[in-house]
């Protein structure tokens, strides 16, 4: 059994050893998964992953949903019925997507708190902090229009307060209430443009912006990072050197300059 296993261990570093030669994919995997954090509440700083994972879920389950939804008035409700009652699994599907975004809301809201109580949105992170405002209101948007997407009466009449709330919008409020109802009511238009703002068009923008998000962590790291305390350590031990220079010059300046009055 213990030679099975060494062989197996064997060819795994073989081929882990052929991918790195040639694609440098191990080292890439290793960077992009592997980052300080702080010893104190470093459990909080896993939210951002879970975010991820989460997210991540939302897309699987949400391209299986796609199969068997169908996108208009007269069968959005009835295909819904019939992934829950008549697909393989597909019950198990609609509730990680459905479950999946309440917890996805909680744990972004978690992440965003610890974010700010951490201060990590403060120099040089402040353009990653305004990508993840950008983001949760992006998922908070999705959650909204996926509420939607059932066509019972709670997603209907949410969507109709939804949009009564954003009427009085300055400026903007009647042309952007237009826009989503696709003329002057609730009606199969609605039902239309809000497939296409909850499936096409917001996932196109969360996915760049999400790659934005961690790019500036992988480029600027977590706020109170092992690293970034060595860093300040370095630097304030720097800048107590030149002190103590300064003030032993100083010291050397008054003794020649007592010695001569002498």
């Amino acid at each position: 059994m213990t030679r099975i296993r060494d062989r197996m261990a064997e060819r795994g570093r073989d081929v882990a050893d052929w991918l790195e030669e040639r694609t440098r994919l191990v080292s890439f995997m290793e960077k992009q998964l592997y980052e300080p954090t702080p010893r104190r509440g470093m459990w909080l700083y896993t939210l951002g992953s879970a975010t991820l994972f989460l997210i991540t879920i939302q897309f699987l389950t949400g391209i299986l949903l796609l199969f068997y939804y169908v996108p208009t008035t007269k069968d959005a409700w009835n295909s819904i019925y019939y992934i829950m009652h008549h697909v393989y699994f597909g019950q198990l599907i609609r509730g990680m997507h459905f479950w999946g975004a309440n917890l996805l809301l909680i744990v972004i809201g978690l992440h965003m708190i610890r974010t700010f109580l951490s201060g990590s949105y403060k120099p040089p992170r402040e353009m990653n902090w305004v990508v993840g405002v950008a983001l949760i209101i992006l998922v908070s948007l999705l959650a909204f229009t996926g509420y939607a997407l059932r066509w019972d009466q709670e997603g209907f009449y949410a969507w109709e307060v939804g949009m009564k709330i954003a009427s009085y919008t300055p400026l903007i409020g009647a042309w952007a209430v237009s826009l989503l109802l696709g003329g002057d009511t609730v009606g199969p238009a609605t039902l239309s443009r809000l497939f296409v703002f909850h499936v096409w068009l917001m996932p196109a923008i969360l996915a760049p912006l999400i790659g934005v998000h961690l790019i500036l962590l992988r480029l600027h790291g977590e706020f109170g990072a092992a690293f970034e305390y060595s860093e300040r350590l370095a630097k304030l031990n720097k800048r107590k050197q030149y002190e103590r220079m300064e003030e032993y010059f100083a010291s050397d300046e008054e003794e020649e300059e007592s010695s001569r009055g002498e």
